[in-house]
């Protein structure tokens, strides 16, 4: 069990990646948050949408993200970028 402290609304979306080394979590804030797998140290913010995180998935190489937003913006994201 973790606490998540960076998320700065409620968390309206979460998924690990399918490597099951990273988890997203998708706020009301309008940002998607990364944590490192087992331990759920903070890993890095996506910020670039202008509502709230409605869904987003991973590609199977655990690299890529695809993001929909409150707004029906649709953004694509390199986490390794």
């Amino acid at each position: 069990m973790a606490t998540l402290n960076e998320p700065k609304e409620w968390v309206e979306c979460m998924a690990y990646s399918p490597s099951g080394e990273k988890l997203g979590v998708g706020s009301h804030d309008n940002n998607i948050y990364l944590y490192n797998c087992p331990d759920y140290t903070f890993y890095g913010k996506l910020e670039g949408h202008s509502s709230f995180i409605t869904s987003f998935d991973w590609s199977l190489d655990s690299e890529l993200i695809r993001s929909v937003s409150g707004d029906y913006f649709l953004n694509f994201w390199n986490i390794n970028a």
